[in-house]
């Protein structure tokens, strides 16, 4: 990679706020021992100078596509490596002065790459989609709760209307219909519409059933007695004596008879 230098050098001594700054023991490539360095990390470059007050950095190092390995040595203590996958990349060695130090640092290199902050990003996003599908799957269950509320507190309306809508049936009687039905059972008998009248007088409910006293013990209703007269015949409904038509025509003649010589005396 090919980088301006004095583009390179603005952006490590500008006033951009840096990621990590501090003191940490750089391995030389000719010279293998270690060398204390000041370095600032930015983004994912990590620029190193030979002083802390120095204005131009003597080195930079592209943090994409490495790892940050800990070293077993025991005579490098507080060590560690910045290692690429290329075959002939460099190495770079580091050391703390302590071991948070050291934590602290191979941390905040590990997380410097844009790869990194690219896997961040998407974890952000699916963790925003899972907030986002919680909140739609809550406002659906309030507005089904909302409804359900609405649907309850309209029940004893509803109710009302039905008891009135009973309420204005009108009686079997006024349709001329038998308050037991044509089929209605009574204790285990059924009743029907009176067979005949005779008189005005009912000659009684027609009865299906048994009769006979042998089955379940329910026996028929007695017939009511039709009412007669001293003589046994039937007596006129209008006036007592009259047996027949005859008669009573016989009894409004004599009516009209006598107002009719009234009427003649009076003249």
């Amino acid at each position: 990679m090919k980088l301006n230098e004095r583009s390179v050098a603005h952006y490590a001594t500008c006033n951009s706020p840096p990621d990590k700054t501090g003191f940490l023991f750089k391995k030389g490539e000719r010279n293998t021992a270690y060398h204390q360095r000041w370095f600032i990390l930015k983004g994912n470059m990590l620029f190193y100078f030979e002083e802390k007050e120095t204005r131009e950095p003597i080195g930079v190092i592209v943090l994409e596509g490495c790892t940050v390995e800990l070293c077993e040595s025991e005579s490098e203590e507080y060590a560690f490596a910045i290692k690429f996958d290329c075959a002939k990349a460099k190495v770079y060695k580091m050391a703390a002065e302590s071991q948070v130090a050291m934590e602290s640092w191979v941390k905040a290199l590990s997380r410097a790459s844009f790869a990194y902050m690219r896997l961040v990003v998407k974890e952000l996003e699916r963790q925003l989609e899972e907030v986002q599908e919680e909140a739609r799957s809550l406002q659906i269950k309030n507005k089904q709760k909302k409804h359900q509320q609405q649907v309850q507190g309209a029940t004893p309306g509803f109710r009302v209307a039905s008891v009135t809508g009973l309420s204005q049936r009108r009686d079997p009687l006024e349709e001329g219909l038998s308050p037991l039905g044509s089929s209605s059972r009574e204790n285990g008998v059924s009743w029907n519409k009176p067979t005949s009248v005779v008189n005005g007088i009912s000659e009684g409910w027609a009865w299906e059933g048994d009769c006979s006293g042998k089955g379940d013990g329910v026996r028929p209703p007695p017939i009511p007695p039709r009412r007669k007269t001293v003589g046994g015949s039937l007596e006129s409904p209008v006036s007592p004596g009259t047996e027949c038509f005859s008669k009573l025509h016989d009894w409004y003649g004599e009516e009209v008879a006598e107002l009719r010589i009234e009427w003649l005396q009076s003249q």
